[in-house]
């Protein structure tokens, strides 16, 4: 990717509802985006809701993050791709068998196989807590980019078409990993509020760091103008 390219802009429906959602995707019609399907409004819509998405023509990034024993996650990948979404997320963490997995079962349905992405370190986590959680588990603090890092490297050859990271690692991951697809979570445009992200980038910032995509929620979500959002956020991930 060349910053002559634009970014790709993932909405997050944070809606509990698949109503309010619906009503929002039709508002953004006939703007360029990606519609974010996570857990809570999988929960609400379910299969269901993804299926009106994709029959509406809407690109679907159903980002379910799954984390389970191999067999259990190739074939729920499986039943990802029928609902022909175009990405989907599962952690890094679950090691080579489960990833090489997922990618092998897919590849018997290219027509409807999506986007594999793995998860690195949430953006939520700050090296405090990240250190926390690393301790627990090892007996030593590590940074998120280290982990970030040594998980990628792990991965890299696994099957995976892509990778969700903060900015703050994307600069390594294009370097080294330069065939991956990259989407970045934890971005804030200029002056909104952080919430519950850790790490943090302006879409303007993720564009020149070479992100192939980025995930915005609220700050278009609950704007009192959403479409006016999307559209400034657009410009500047160009």
């Amino acid at each position: 990717m060349s910053l002559s390219e634009p970014t790709q802009l993932i909405v997050a429906l944070d809606f509990p509802k698949p109503n309010a959602a619906l009503e929002f995707v039709d508002e953004m019609k006939g703007l360029p985006l990606v519609f974010k399907v996570g857990l809570e409004l999988f929960m609400s819509g379910g299969p269901d809701l993804v299926r009106e998405l994709v029959h509406r023509k809407q690109r679907v990034f159903l980002d379910l993050k799954m984390y389970d024993i191999p067999n259990q996650v190739a074939k729920a990948a499986q039943q990802l791709a029928f609902l022909h979404v175009e990405m989907m997320t599962l952690h890094i963490a679950g090691g080579s068998v489960m990833v090489k997995q997922v990618a092998k079962e897919l590849s018997e349905i290219p027509n409807l196989r999506p986007k594999i992405l793995g998860v690195t370190v949430l953006t939520s986590f700050d090296d405090t807590h990240w250190a926390e959680v690393t301790k627990s588990l090892t007996g030593h603090p590590a940074r998120p980019g280290d982990s970030v890092s040594g998980m990628i490297a792990a991965a890299s050859d696994w099957g995976l078409d892509g990778v969700v990271c903060s900015a703050k690692e994307l600069s390594y991951v294009r370097k080294n990993f330069p065939s991956l697809y990259t989407v970045v979570p934890g971005i804030r445009p200029q002056g909104s509020d952080q919430n519950d992200q850790a790490r943090v980038v302006t879409p303007a910032e993720a564009h020149q760091l070479g992100a192939h995509a980025v995930v915005v929620g609220r700050p278009i979500t609950a704007s009192s103008q959403p479409r006016k959002s999307a559209e400034a956020i657009l410009k500047d991930l160009c």
